[in-house]
């Protein structure tokens, strides 16, 4: 009996526990099955216009001046010249002509004083020349007359000789007398055809003497730095008791009637900016300093482009405005384009990475690659991105909201039609 107990209770628990678990199973609550549904990101559209409108870029510019002048030590006599005045600012505005620096010239004066003495010298050397050939034709006369009277003494001596009235050594000192006559005549002849050489000579002479004092009398006046052009003193090295060498720098001037901004077009412009220009359309463009508009316009592009750059630099001349700005400064422009068919103005959160877009098709996200033309403002001042792509129809939505997992055929659902472009 104790062994059939032993064998049935282990069987009883068993049983007991599986009717238990049973038992559990059918009195176990029921849980509703968990149904998976897609987000929906909510989204702002707005319509597409493709239109006709300017595009404008955002360019970076400098101040340049094509009249910018460094203003050098002369070349003087002396190995250094000291500066006595400085009579200019950085910044200030001066005339043409101004004096500017004015430099030691003691040494300059003296040279000139030496040279307006040789010249002194040489005309009286000159005059003195001429004196002297007038004085040799005159005594050519009278050594013509001379040589007449000792050749009939001659001749009377020889016919005293004859007569034996007359000694042999009168008549040799008559002889040499008439040589020494016709000598001097020689002399006096070539004395005189010399004198053209002689005076040419001396008007050489004259003429490089004449040159030394013009030179002079220039380096005295380089001591004297001047203004070449009216214009403003960008930078002064020097100050007064400062010595300077030959080519040493002084100052620095610019033009600013003829200030332009230098800044570079990207190529992907590059054509459209080309083509207008040989079109002889006029590219405006403004940029805005302590709330004052300054006019500018497109005058030409570079003759060269470097080869580290990302487009050509494009020359502007400044219309209206220009005393607000300085040489070197650095400029924000805005060029306005020459007018685009079918371009359409988007927000800027519009654009996802470089060159892409979504539109709304049927609740869900449908990405384009589009063309950045350039920037546009409305009326109300609002800066829009223009943007072309054949896949942009009249009526398409496009979505402007800028969402951190926007991918292709993403669910969404817009909330309100924008109407965001405003025509001019």
């Amino acid at each position: 009996m104790k062994k059939l107990i032993k064998f049935l209770l282990p069987l009883l628990i068993l049983a007991i526990g599986f009717q238990g678990f049973k038992y559990l199973q059918k009195t176990k609550p029921k849980s509703q099955p968990i149904k998976i549904e897609e987000p929906v990101w909510v989204v702002t559209v707005v319509p597409v216009t493709p239109t006709a409108l300017s595009p404008t870029l955002i360019l970076y510019g400098r101040v340049e001046s094509p009249r910018t002048a460094t203003l050098r030590a002369p070349s003087l006599n002396v190995i250094n010249a000291k500066v006595e005045e400085v009579s200019v600012f950085e910044g200030d505005n001066v005339k043409k002509g101004q004096i500017l620096i004015r430099l030691e010239e003691n040494d300059s004066l003296l040279n000139l004083k030496q040279r307006e003495a040789d010249i002194i010298d040489i005309q009286a050397q000159i005059n003195l020349e001429k004196q002297r050939h007038r004085s040799n034709i005159s005594a050519l006369s009278h050594e013509k007359t001379l040589l007449s009277l000792t050749l009939r003494a001659l001749e009377r001596l020889r016919k005293l000789k004859r007569q034996r009235v007359s000694s042999q050594a009168a008549l040799d000192e008559a002889q040499q007398a008439v040589e020494r006559q016709k000598l001097t005549i020689i002399n006096r002849r070539l004395d005189i055809e010399n004198h053209n050489a002689r005076l040419a000579q001396l008007q050489a002479k004259q003429d490089r003497f004449l040159a030394q004092r013009d030179l002079a009398r220039l380096e005295q006046k380089r001591t004297r730095i001047t203004a070449p052009f009216a214009g403003i003193i960008a930078k002064v090295t020097v100050a007064v008791g400062d010595r300077v060498r030959s080519g040493d720098s002084l100052l620095s001037i610019y033009d600013n009637t003829a200030l332009e901004v230098r800044a570079q077009i990207p190529s992907r412009y590059q054509n459209t900016v080309l083509n207008a220009l040989n079109a002889k359309f006029l590219l405006q463009a403004y940029t805005q300093i302590n709330k004052e508009i300054v006019d500018l316009e497109l005058n030409r592009v570079s003759g060269q482009i470097n080869p580290d750059s990302g487009g050509i630099d494009g020359l502007f001349r400044i219309k209206k405005g220009g005393h607000l700005l300085r040489l070197g400064q650095f400029l924000t422009l805005y060029l306005n384009l020459p007018k685009q068919s079918h371009l359409v103005a988007l927000p800027f959160e519009a654009v996802y990475g470089l060159n892409r877009i979504y539109k709304f098709i049927d609740g869900r996200m449908k990405g384009i690659t589009i063309d950045k033309v350039g920037e546009h403002k409305t009326v109300t001042g609002q800066s829009q991105i223009l943007v072309h792509s054949p896949a942009l129809k009249q009526g398409d939505k496009v979505i402007i909201t800028q969402l951190p997992n926007a991918i292709e055929g993403l669910k969404v659902r817009a909330v309100a039609n924008l109407k965001i472009f405003e025509p001019d």
